[in-house]
């Protein structure tokens, strides 16, 4: 199998939408889990959703997000999903 971590990784979005002015507050931070697909000194790639194949053991992400390291607030391995 895919030794995938399942990690949680709290981080701040640096883009947002506002209606009618701007806010005087930074957004509250975002908390992301799921499968590090990849993980470098400039993001992490999280998938968030994945696919799984019992006869080989392996994941595929669906779908997921890359978050920039400079976003990062912390970054928490859970542990790896053994069958």
């Amino acid at each position: 199998m895919s030794r995938n971590p399942v990690c949680a990784i709290l981080w701040r979005d640096a883009t947002y939408s506002f209606i009618d002015e701007v806010p005087q507050e930074l957004p509250s931070p975002q908390l992301t889990c799921g499968f590090i697909i990849k993980a470098t000194n400039d993001y992490a790639f999280i998938a968030t959703n994945v696919s799984y194949d019992p006869k080989t053991k392996t994941i595929h992400p669906i779908d997921g997000m890359i978050i920039p390291e400079k976003a990062i607030i912390s970054f928490r391995k859970i542990d790896f999903y053994d069958e």
